[in-house]
């Protein structure tokens, strides 16, 4: 049956309700047949899963339970030429599956179908994504509490377009604190905790200026960037609007218009380097250095990550017989990426904040001037694995669909 995805709202119009993504697979058996390295199941819509004899071995329940870490068997124990001899549907239900070494093993069909490694249900399992252009409503939700369906929602928006505006967020720090945990701890880096946003007389850099910012991704330099992002708006001016672009609709149209271009994006790591010398108010002294491709693809090609900050590149040190064509793709990508027919652009308010993807949308920020105002945003960080962690809690906590999701890890160097 594959993946079916409820739809609640247009592709341009997120609106309140997010999409739900979820996982319809048949789990109902019709035949187990033993195979000469392990078992093969046929489900009842016609689908094959095949399970190998040593991965069955591994994961019997008797050996400990995975999520958990809390594990009593291990591979050292594996004999190289186990097989299965018998496997079959039980009195309650289960599937019962007999080894060479005699150890029996008991698995809940569920479960299997789950965990099934065939690569069309592992693609079943990639997370559903809707990409965003000029136009586009963002989906805006009250600042919610820990643990409600509000908070699902939100997380939700994120995962599903890549950001969600957020309003009645406090303005003080502890309302920026309060955002962040909802997301997850917040990361700690050169910045501190919170980054405050203000025109500086000596800036370090570009957002401490009235300069427009061109679209990028946060944390290029760092080996693991930020996963999640906000932005809270303290107080504002007239100018300096938002602006975000969907990085993965630009990787998927590069992909189907230039495919020379998107592999060298794929392929090629570059540099991208953030040196300060000397300690500021708001930052320590550092140099950081990441060699890293712009688009980052999993193991089954689907893109996972973006990572584009063109002020933060070190000069390319990619092969010479390549030169020439990757300038051609990275011209490409930029201009994609500065293209306001993929751009929304909007001005936050006080006590509103946008969350978010970082390893997936571009931002920026038209330029503004001051005229004895003054404009001041609270930044913050989270790592994506804390993101992605309290979405699959609150799903399993509110028994909604897609715990067992694949979601896209993002760009690691």
């Amino acid at each position: 049956m594959g993946r079916v995805t409820k739809l609640l709202a247009s592709w341009a119009t997120p609106g309140r309700q997010a999409y739900d993504s979820l996982m319809e697979l048949d789990t109902a058996a019709s035949t187990v047949e033993v195979t000469d390295n392990g078992i093969t199941l046929r489900w009842s819509n016609g689908d094959r899963s095949r399970f190998n004899s040593l991965w069955l071995r591994d994961n019997c329940p008797s050996g400990g339970d995975k999520r958990k870490d809390l594990r009593t068997f291990s591979v050292v124990d594996l004999d190289p030429d186990l097989s299965v001899v018998d496997a079959y549907r039980n009195d309650e239900g289960d599937l019962e599956v007999a080894f060479s070494d005699g150890h029996i093993s008991v698995f809940d069909f569920d479960w299997l179908r789950d965990h099934s490694y065939e690569p069309y249900d592992r693609r079943n399992r990639i997370a559903h994504k809707e990409h965003f252009r000029a136009g586009a409503v963002l989906e805006t939700i009250p600042m919610p509490e820990q643990g409600t369906e509000g908070h699902l929602e939100l997380l939700t928006s994120i995962n599903i377009w890549g950001v969600a505006i957020v309003e009645g967020v406090p303005l003080d720090v502890a309302g920026s604190e309060a955002l962040a945990a909802l997301i997850g701890n917040v990361r700690e880096t050169d910045f501190g905790r919170l980054f405050d946003i203000v025109v500086e007389p000596d800036p370090c850099e570009v957002s401490q200026t009235e300069l427009a910012v061109d679209p990028h991704t946060e944390d290029p330099y760092r080996y693991s960037p930020s996963g999640c992002s906000f932005l809270h708006c303290v107080e504002s001016v007239t100018g300096g609007d938002s602006l975000f672009v969907d990085g993965f609709a630009i990787a998927e149209d590069l992909r189907d218009d230039d495919p020379d271009a998107f592999d060298l994006l794929c392929e090629i790591a570059v540099p991208f380097i953030y040196e300060r010398n000397k300690s500021v108010d708001r930052g320590q002294d550092v140099h950081l250095v990441a060699n890293a491709p712009i688009i980052s693809l999993d193991r089954d090609h689907e893109i996972c990550g973006i990572r584009f900050h063109e002020r933060s590149m070190a000069p390319l040190d990619v092969d010479p017989a390549l030169m020439d064509r990757y300038y051609r793709a990275l011209i490409s990508f930029a201009r994609m990426a500065n293209d306001p027919s993929r751009t929304v652009q909007l001005q936050l308010q006080p006590g509103q904040a946008i969350v978010y993807d970082n390893q997936r949308v571009l931002h920026g920020r038209s330029a503004y001037t001051l005229n004895g105002g003054r404009r001041h945003f609270r930044l913050g960080t989270i790592d994506r694995d804390q993101f992605h962690s309290r979405l699959r809690r609150l799903r399993e906590d509110h028994g909604r669909p897609g715990v067992s999701e694949s979601l896209p890890q993002g760009s690691v160097a």
